[in-house]
């Protein structure tokens, strides 16, 4: 077949998305199943960087499944930086196959909340690596950086949403500063994850003032032991913080859809 001929044929199944070769789902874990089906429609060359995805209650009953499963897989490739909805337009496939997560569980994180406190067990050993090296490497535009993230989160402190925003930019300019790429691209990927499901408990579970500000100054201890190149007081200070953040989450008045982990 000629390349002309194959590109009239790529071109005709992205504008008649009924044509795709999709399989019911069955499975009882079905958003994970529909992202897998999302997959293989990607690395058959079905869906290309650009294609506009069937739309939710068509796309659905293509795959039979409900729509909130649909969404809820949706939701967690948008996480991931895979596709992206555009008001009044649609749900479009932004990245090619070789962008996909290689780990399975990246996206189980996304789906599953419960996960979270998985998420904050292994962001303890991390984050308190990226403290330590961020404040031996720390430059003096990454400490402004960090001024910045926490004069946002200082003003913000009654609006759970604003503040969250600037507290992944504290961590982020923490992350910068440790001057590790390989570890930034790893915390990217898990800042991501977290930010959806995380804000949830800022509406929910971490709305009260005194909690905020408890937060908030968690936040100014780790900043002063980078600023003042304390590397295992710094590391220190952020695994506190975050095993803090970790047992709330665990704590009977978090988010209703929240499960406590379980202990072996």
């Amino acid at each position: 077949m000629s390349g002309a001929n194959m590109t009239k044929r790529s071109l005709s199944r992205q504008d008649r998305p009924g044509l795709l070769p999709i399989r019911p789902i069955h499975k009882i874990s079905k958003p994970e199943e529909i992202i897998r089906q999302i997959k293989s429609l990607i690395d058959g060359g079905h869906l290309v960087p650009g294609s506009r995805l069937p739309g939710e209650r068509e796309f659905a009953g293509m795959l039979d499944v409900s729509r909130p499963s649909l969404r809820e897989a949706l939701r967690a490739l948008s996480l991931l930086g895979i596709i992206e909805h555009r008001p009044g337009s649609g749900t479009y496939l932004i990245a090619s196959g070789d962008r996909w997560p290689g780990e399975p569980l990246a996206i189980l994180f996304s789906i599953n909340k419960s996960a979270l406190i998985e998420i904050f067990e292994a962001r303890k050993g991390m984050e308190g690596l990226v403290a330590g090296l961020a404040a031996e490497r720390r430059s003096e535009e990454n400490l402004k950086s960090m001024r910045e993230a926490l004069e946002g989160m200082a003003r913000s402190l009654s609006d759970p949403e604003v503040y969250f925003r600037h507290d992944m930019k504290f961590h982020a300019a923490v992350v910068e500063a440790a001057g590790n790429q390989v570890i930034g691209q790893v915390m990217g990927t898990l800042y991501r994850l977290l930010g959806e499901a995380r804000e949830q408990f800022y509406r929910f579970g971490f709305s009260t003032l005194l909690l905020k500000e408890k937060d908030y100054n968690n936040h100014r201890k780790i900043y002063r032991r980078i600023a003042g190149r304390d590397s295992r007081g710094a590391s220190a200070a952020m695994i506190r913080h975050l095993l803090e953040f970790e047992r709330f989450l665990a704590a009977d008045n978090a988010a209703p859809k929240l499960s406590k982990p379980k202990r072996s």
